[in-house]
């Protein structure tokens, strides 16, 4: 194949990836309604006027998958959905060309077969089979994530040791042919089922899908800021939480504990 073509494909295969890592990345900023107040009464209102709960990212499991990193062996509470669905989210919104095989099985480790995992890990696939990518950064990255940068959760549904459907908000990086990483931000919706752990069960929706099968409210919250890419992950604040709220609402989003905010 020439190298004309290869670019090509890469581009394309950039383009597909940083589509379903990021829900709307470009999605036009509109002034949103402020947050309604958390009906927990034990929660206290962030710097950004979401509650904030007790749990932190990166906690919950008893075990490590094969990545050595990801945290399995949860408890079965909604609680520990919560933590679950924040740790699995880089195993569905990232792409390193170094080190995907290793994602994929740990990704498979701690899933429930079916067409959707096929779907999930369909972009990584493609990328993998292209050599040195035009854009790709730091090592192989495609598509990373910090999820702290988010730092965000919304609980769509829940029932202990059977099912629950959570929404992450996560920061982003994502390549770029011609110029650095694009920061961001997306919303990762993410269905979990009881099988001895937590396992994902299907997760991000397509461009076709706003509200993940009628599972969600609505497509929740993305972008990216103004200006030029830095090359940084961004760092949410109240300019930036307008600006990714656009139209959609903001109540029952909650902060992670260990949320990253200026």
């Amino acid at each position: 194949m020439s190298t004309k073509w290869k670019t090509i494909i890469a581009i394309a295969a950039i383009a597909v990836i940083v589509a379903v890592a990021v829900v709307l990345i470009n999605r036009p900023a509109e002034q949103a309604a402020q947050p309604e107040p958390s009906s927990d009464s034990g929660r206290v209102a962030g710097t950004l006027g979401f509650p904030v709960s007790k749990i932190n990212i990166g906690e919950g499991g008893t075990k490590t998958a094969a990545d050595g990193k990801t945290p399995t062996g949860y408890n079965g509470t909604c609680d520990s959905a919560v933590q679950a669905a924040a740790n699995y989210v880089p195993l569905v919104s990232e792409v390193n060309l170094e080190t995907w095989a290793e994602q994929k099985k740990t990704l498979t480790q701690v899933s429930m077969p079916g067409p959707w995992l096929e779907k999930v890990t369909s972009g990584g696939d493609l990328l993998t089979t292209t050599k040195d990518l035009p854009g790709a950064f730091d090592g192989g990255w495609v598509s990373r994530s910090d999820v702290a940068a988010g730092g965000m959760y919304r609980v769509a549904s829940c029932e202990e040791k059977k099912r629950a459907v959570i929404q992450v908000f996560i920061g982003s990086l994502n390549a770029q042919v011609k110029t650095v990483p694009a920061g961001g931000f997306g919303t990762v919706p993410m269905e979990l089922s009881w099988d001895g752990d937590w396992k994902i069960m299907d997760a991000r929706q397509s461009a076709d899908d706003p509200d993940f099968g009628g599972r969600v409210k609505d497509r929740g919250p993305g972008g990216s800021a103004p200006g030029e890419p830095t090359g940084d992950f961004l760092v949410l604040n109240q300019d930036l939480v307008h600006s990714v709220f656009g139209s959609v609402g903001r109540d029952g989003w909650v902060e992670y504990a260990n949320a990253k905010r200026k």
